[in-house]
């Protein structure tokens, strides 16, 4: 996604006026019901972390007072189990897609006060993923094959063909012959294996082995290493550029100068190990980097069996840690474009609050009474 500037989507929105947003369930809009239903209190989650995405909404006007009952022929097509979900949001004339996925839940409501409704829950594909349990050695030689190979199955062939996802783009992890890693074909062979797990658990489990992300963007089901978009900002955010509210943290606790991680080669029976040490700036003075410039972290794992599996392990683990120093909470004006898994830059506060933060969550939520918000959760690793 390339740079944009807030003037632009200023103008693209009209002024950020007018909300709007298009529902699509099963292929059909909910815009052309024939029954004056009322959709309402729309929320998308979305996350590049390994928790599923999800959107909410609720449905009114689906009850008789008269009959004394829900009209459910009225509305059923609109919230059964299974269906495709599809949510744009934007403003009047403009619109972004934020969310492709299934009918996971349905619920009837009723609370003191209210009137009758509906509130459906829709999860994109990692939610069927994590159905079923397989113990099985894979075909493959790394585990970035392996994934491959799970995501040729006829379920996943389904979801393409019914609306739920798109495509899929999973990248090569370290482990692959002739990429830095392991280079000993048996090794990875007799490693990547299946044991009593679901595919959503054996993805997110070579996710947090290579510290790769593992989330669906939009119907694009994506495994790659994580906060790999780090060319340029997607976008600069501030209180003049369509920032409401803010809370900036930055928290030393934890924070470490060097990772090292040992592990077996059990074909030499010899311990092997790496260090990385990080250089990030964390303080206007000096203080806070003398009292980390002692600290150290070791780490055992059983899975680096050579020096440069040690290595990257340990260049990810200490990625992880760095990035918990800064945190940012940001409610924002309803901006679709700001998704998780791209940096954005804090601008006209000055000091360190001018920063650069990785989005791993946004809440875009819509209602009534509100309009359209858009709330993101961001985090870094270093004052820039």
């Amino acid at each position: 996604m390339t740079q944009k500037k807030y003037s632009d989507l200023r103008k693209k929105y009209g002024g950020f006026v007018y909300p709007a947003v298009t529902l699509q369930v099963g292929g059909r809009l909910f815009s052309e019901n024939r029954h004056q239903l009322v959709l309402s209190d729309i929320e998308a989650e979305l996350s590049c972390g390994l928790e599923a995405s999800t959107v909410t909404y609720s449905i009114y006007n689906v009850y008789s007072l008269e009959k004394g009952c829900y009209e459910f022929a009225w509305f059923k097509e609109y919230v059964q189990l299974g269906s495709a979900v599809s949510v744009s949001m934007g403003y009047d004339g403009a619109e972004e897609a934020l969310f492709m996925g299934f009918i996971a839940q349905t619920r009837f409501v009723c609370e003191e006060g209210d009137m009758h409704h509906v509130v459906v829950t829709a999860m994109d594909a990692k939610g069927l993923m994590m159905s079923g349990s397989y113990a099985r050695q894979m075909t493959a030689g790394s585990y970035g094959e392996a994934i491959r190979e799970i995501f040729d199955k006829p379920l996943y062939q389904k979801m393409n063909a019914e609306g739920i996802c798109k495509s899929v783009q999973i990248e090569d992890t370290p482990d692959k012959n002739g990429s830095t890693g392991c280079s000993d074909k048996k090794v990875s062979s007799y490693t990547v294996e299946m044991v009593s797990e679901s595919d959503y658990e054996f993805v997110t489990r070579a996710a947090r082995r290579f510290n790769y992300e593992f989330f669906v963007d939009t119907g694009v089901i994506l495994f790659r290493k994580a906060k790999q978009a780090q060319e340029e900002c997607l976008l600069e955010i501030g209180m003049e550029r369509g920032m409401i509210s803010y809370d900036m943290t930055y928290d030393m606790t934890g924070l470490v100068k060097s990772v090292e991680v040992r592990g077996m080669d059990t074909a030499k029976a010899a311990m092997v190990s790496a260090v990385t040490k990080v250089s990030n700036k964390i303080s206007t003075g000096n203080r806070a980097k003398a009292l980390i410039g002692q600290t150290h972290r070791i780490v055992i794992d059983g899975g680096a069996v050579s020096k440069e599996q040690a290595q990257y392990r340990a260049g990810a683990l200490m990625e992880d840690i760095s990035y918990r120093f800064g945190m940012l909470e940001c409610e924002c004006v309803g901006i679709p474009e700001l998704k998780p898994g791209h940096f954005i830059r804090v601008t006209n506060l000055g000091g360190p609050c001018d920063n650069r933060f990785y989005i791993t969550q946004v809440r875009h939520s819509m209602s009534s009474e509100s309009g359209y918000h858009t709330h993101i959760t961001a985090a870094a690793a270093a004052l820039v």
